[in-house]
């Protein structure tokens, strides 16, 4: 029986969605076919760009792996990005292997090496973009202070 009164629903005010940045992972300090070159706490990042270093597997030519984000993201000199745990820096790769920096103006550089690492890292599912001023190596993208490392974004 309606008597025109609505029924009574306690009001409960709506929790505020909070936007949650993804959980940040550290990279291993060891593993098969990369060693770090950054602290490790420069090295966090969400668990699928770790995964991006992880699926290269290179023994062979192992990858030097520097700054991708602090634990919980955030502004992380001199970088504008590397704030949300979804980019790598990179060495590129060197004719001698050795564990050290070296540029695409050096000596050392090892272009062919260095492409082929591009390629399979433009093969992963994750990777968007790569910045690198190697111009001969296609699929890359030329960005100011970029001859010494290559800076690998992330989709996830």
């Amino acid at each position: 029986m309606s008597h025109g009164h609505k029924a009574h629903h306690a009001h409960h005010p709506k929790k505020k969605e909070e936007k949650k940045e993804p959980e940040f992972s550290m990279l291993p300090l060891a593993g098969a076919g990369y060693y770090t070159y950054s602290p490790s706490i420069r090295q966090y990042a969400t668990f699928e760009t770790i995964e991006v270093i992880l699926d290269l597997n290179r023994p062979d030519a192992p990858i030097g792996v520097g700054d991708m984000s602090f634990e919980h993201g955030g502004l992380m000199q001199p970088h504008h990005s590397h704030q949300h745990g979804r980019s790598i820096d990179i060495r590129p790769l060197r004719k001698d292997r050795h564990r050290a920096p070296t540029n695409i103006n050096e000596d050392s550089y090892d272009q062919e090496a260095t492409r082929l690492l591009v390629e399979a890292l433009l093969a992963h599912r994750n990777v968007k973009r790569i910045l690198f001023n190697d111009t001969k190596i296609k699929g890359v993208h030329t960005f100011p202070g970029h001859d010494n490392h290559l800076h690998i974004e992330t989709k996830a």
